[in-house]
């Protein structure tokens, strides 16, 4: 042993943590080898010796020559001490707390002058984010240094340090990853006692030299923390702490396991709020932790630093520029200043508790409707005293608590308000308006009628057209085509045939429109059809396809156009409809009749138009499929946490690309295999596989994924254009302690319940069940699986060959989404994700992990969950031979004692030390000296 030292106990109840000599001995091998210090330089001894970070600064500078400078007793807590301190000694090498690093930074330019001789700034003990190192540079720029900051990550089980990152001006990452493991040291992230694949969270576990002996008198703890390292030699400490790998070889911190903050479903950053409240004007500093409001409900607490007294509205009103409304700090209070530890880290038992409230005047009731509101009000929110000018959410409302207060509202008042009108009326005041009928708005059903000037749009079209009415520019709902003709082309033959497709089908010469606050449909009697055509030798083919795609006016039709592009070899035609009048099956049928009307074939009269499909849909009675969807999502929706590449965008973005991968016939013969045998359908199998891999990437065992189902119930919808398609949203459990074939057979009843309950319209299943989701994400779910089924038409365009053109897609109408195409037994998949919020490496990680996982559970069906690993055979070697090659040759059989010993053989002359005590004369001083020598 070299030491026993107690944690700090932020994480539960203080250990002493046994350390060895070896591993110190290693700790200060690696700090000099990798940072090679000299004579010249000056490590700052800032931190208490009780606190475990102080080794590396005690022990490192004699192996390197260097002075140890040690602070004055009690500057470590001043900023302006510790500048001052660093000029004096010309320090090059100092540690902080990130807290306190951020604090150190906010200093005046008088005090950052001071700084100019650092050369090393680590940040250790507490979690560094991307905001703080670019102000570090932005601020130590100004002084003129190149200056390394380190991101250091290390238990006090593992000898101080176990990984780091070595960070620069140039970093530009909205993530700080906490690096590689160090010299002789070993990092595995495992979930479930398996290795976690790239990209996916688990448990980070340290092995190799720096391992301490174990707890001091501790000796269960010891055995359940400390084991043996089912990787390589030696023992392994399980740190509680969650991570990942990234692709190259560094770790992201992910927060501890046991204190994953969860607000309604949504895992959120607290060090994000905390960013985002700095950026306000005259904040100073801030603490935002998550506490137990009422039961096991968490709520946000905010702590504000101010030189001036700061509204709790005004902040309130910024965030929700920047922050969805989950986010938002239930409770804030301004306070003198941030509470540490002695350590430097934050001291959550120090922070005040803060009673509810909106800094309003109070305003009484004056009617009896206000009074049963504000009594509401103070029931579901535990506050006693409620103002009519009092807002639900600045009092800690959220949009659960929403949904108990119309409930109550209603059962007090025997009056319904709509959910969304709470978040546009939040006060007593307002509420009561609408329940007393000042502001309500009657709801007059528009009556069916076979043949009207304008018509209901159907749920589907309804929501595309609200959608796109918010992004008139955007190119989310086009269905874009382009094919290579080679051979004998007929322009106006092209264009007739278009033509002839408007004139059969109402639905291409249907507009979208808003009539008297409603959205609706007209049908036109005649619309030109929208053909182009060409000629363009030079512009390069991905060019002329890009162009071609643009935005769409709801409001003029037609909602389809062509373009053809005579390019002298052959010919390039590009087809573009608007998803509001078709779906997957439409674009079939559309191709099928085009050929025909094209190669001169009669065709037979419709019989049926859209109209009359989705009339017929507004006179079907669904509340028993109603019923059987809100059943399905009574309790909590779960919200997907998948780890992200990005901090997610405040607004949705659709911006997207596609990788590409696919099962082998041997995997894709398995999945046809098990289908039959169980019973189930191959959709069956890859949904629920897919739920499998979600469930390990979040850690969750309660999953959703959406999936379109055709929507064509009926024979007469069968050769119709329109938007029939809907959307299924299927939930399931992928919990760890079930077989597969258990979870499988859980999926095929999911999946029949929900064909039996198909007709019921995604978008007033959204509406039913009140969900109120940030306008970053989708309701629901986040993730879709589509399994191509419908029939691919070939273009037979008389003597003309025909060649798909493979489209780059570059919008993601979700996070990710599978697109699973079968053909001669090989399942190819393309996996759509959201640019915004991953990196490309990691889409096809991801897509890797699924064939992983389809691999292992169509191997052994009957595995529990929990037993299947998500890393393939590459990965594996990966991480435990390329990552992990750590180990280099040091003196691991000597003590700090014994190396101590050989410096002051090898240069006694530079062993010194300086004692600043001013009651000590210059002889005692030197007496002293002496006697210590």
């Amino acid at each position: 042993l070299i030491y026993c030292i107690y944690t700090s106990g932020t994480t539960g109840k203080p250990k002493g943590v046994m350390n060895i000599h070896q591993g110190i001995v290693n700790l200060i091998n690696w700090m000099q080898s990798e940072y090679s210090l000299d004579e010249k330089d000056v490590i700052l001894q800032k931190t208490t010796y009780i606190f475990d970070v102080s080794a590396s600064e005690i022990f490192w500078w004699f192996i390197s020559g260097a002075t140890l400078a040690i602070i004055k007793n009690g500057a470590e807590k001043e900023p302006e001490e510790i500048a001052i301190e660093i000029e004096k000694y010309k320090a090059s090498v100092v540690d902080f707390v990130p807290s306190m690093l951020s604090v150190f930074m906010s200093m005046s330019e008088k005090y950052i002058k001071k700084l100019s001789s650092l050369r090393y700034v680590f940040a250790a003990g507490e979690a560094l984010n991307a905001e703080l190192v670019k102000e570090f540079y932005k601020v130590m720029n100004h002084n003129g240094n190149e200056i390394v900051l380190g991101n250091i990550y290390g238990p006090t089980e593992a000898s101080v340090y176990s990984t780091y990152y070595n960070l620069n001006k140039e970093f530009d990452e909205s993530r700080v990853p906490i690096g590689r493991p160090i010299a002789s040291a070993k990092a595995y992230i495992l979930y479930a006692d398996k290795l976690c694949g790239i990209g996916i969270p688990g448990e980070l576990c340290i092995a190799g030299d720096g391992v301490a002996r174990g707890y001091l008198n501790r000796p269960e703890l010891t055995k359940e923390k400390f084991v043996a390292n089912p990787f390589g030699e030696g023992r392994m400490y399980h740190t509680g702490d969650l991570a990942r790998w990234l692709p190259d070889g560094n770790i992201e911190y992910l927060g501890r396991i046991d204190e994953q903050v969860k607000i309604r479903g949504f895992r959120v950053e607290l060090g994000e709020i905390e960013s985002r409240i700095r950026e306000i004007n005259d904040i100073k500093d801030c603490a935002v932790i998550a506490r137990d409001n009422s039961g096991s409900e968490k709520a946000i607490y905010a702590y504000i630093v101010s030189d001036v007294e700061i509204s709790i509205s005004m902040i309130r009103d910024e965030l929700s520029k920047v922050l969805p409304d989950y986010m938002i700090p239930s409770y804030m209070m301004q306070i003198e200043s941030i509470p540490v530890t002695k350590n430097g880290k934050l001291d959550r038992r120090a922070l005040p508790d803060i009673e509810a409230g909106t800094g309003n005047e109070y305003v009484a009731p004056r009617t009896e409707t206000e009074e049963i509101i504000c009594s509401i009000f103070g029931e579901i929110l535990n506050v006693e005293k409620v103002g009519i000018k009092d807002s639900f959410f600045e009092l800690g409302g959220h949009s659960l608590r929403a949904t108990r207060l119309v409930n109550k509202i209603e059962a007090e008042t025997g009056m319904r308000i709509a959910l969304k009108a709470v978040f546009s009326n939040p006060t007593p005041e307002k509420l009561a308006r609408l329940v007393t009928g000042e502001e309500a708005v009657e709801y007059i059903p528009i009556p069916r009628a076979k043949e009207k000037e304008y018509y209901p749009m159907s749920s589907a079209q309804k929501r595309t057209f609200l959608i796109c009415q918010m992004d008139p520019d955007g190119i989310l709902y086009n269905m874009p085509q382009s094919l290579r003709l080679t051979g004998e082309v007929r322009p106006e033959a092209m264009k007739e045939a278009l033509q002839q497709m408007i004139n059969r089908h109402e639905i291409l010469r249907t507009k979208f429109m808003m009539v008297d606050g409603e959205p609706v449909q007209k049908i036109l009697d005649y619309a030109e059809a929208e053909f182009e055509y060409i000629k363009d030798y030079e512009t390069p083919e991905e060019r002329i396809i890009a162009d071609f795609i643009r935005p769409f006016d709801l409001g003029n039709v037609p909602l389809v156009r062509m373009r053809l592009v005579n390019r002298g070899e052959y010919h390039l035609l590009s087809i573009d409809m608007h998803h509001i009048v078709g779906d997957g099956m439409s674009v079939g049928t559309f191709t099928r009749e085009f050929n025909a009307l094209y190669n001169g074939e009669e065709l037979p009269a419709l019989t049926h138009q859209f109209k009359d499909y989705s009339e017929w849909m507004m006179t079907r009675d669904l509340s028993s499929q109603e019923s059987y969807w809100k059943s399905r999502f009574e309790d909590e929706i779960p919200v997907l946490d998948m780890p992200l590449d990005f901090v997610r965008p405040q607004e949705q973005s659709f911006s997207g690309s596609m990788v590409f991968n696919s099962t082998g016939k041997e995997l894709g013969e398995k999945i046809k295999t098990l289908a039959a045998k169980t019973g189930t359908t191959e959709f069956m199998v890859l949904l629920s596989s897919a739920m499998v891999l979600l469930g390990k990437y979040s850690r969750q065992e309660d999953v959703v994924i959406g999936t379109p189902i055709s929507g064509r119930t009926h024979k007469d919808t069968e050769g119709m254009l329109g938007m029939f398609i809907n959307t299924l949203a299927m939930r399931g459990k992928p919990e760890g302690k079930k077989t597969y074939l258990e979870f499988l057979d859980e999926i095929k009843e999911t999946y029949f319940k929900a064909y039996e309950n198909q007709e019921y319209p995604f978008e007033e299943f959204v509406e039913a069940v009140d969900v109120v989701r940030d306008m970053s994400r989708n309701p629901l779910f986040d993730v879709m699986l589509v399994l191509q089924n419908n029939e691919n038409e070939e273009l037979s365009i008389n003597k003309a060959k025909t060649e798909w053109i493979d489209s780059k897609d570059t919008v993601a109408k979700f996070d990710l989404t599978f697109n699973i195409d079968e053909y001669e037994g090989d399942f190819a998949i393309g996996l759509e994700y959201c640019t915004a919020l991953f990196k490309k490496e990691s889409a096809e990680s991801i897509l890797v992990h699924f064939i992983t996982i389809l691999g292992q559970l169509m191997d052994n069906p009957s595995a529990k969950l929990e037993e299947i690993e998500i890393v393939s055979l590459v990965e594996k070697q990966q991480i435990l031979k390329e990552f992990n090659n750590t180990m280099v040759d040091y003196p691991y059989d000597k003590t700090i004692v014994e190396l101590f010993e050989e410096q002051v053989k090898k240069t006694p002359d530079n062993v010194a030390v300086v004692f600043e005590d001013e009651s000590l004369t210059y002889a005692e001083l030197n007496k002293k000296a002496n006697q210590l020598a």
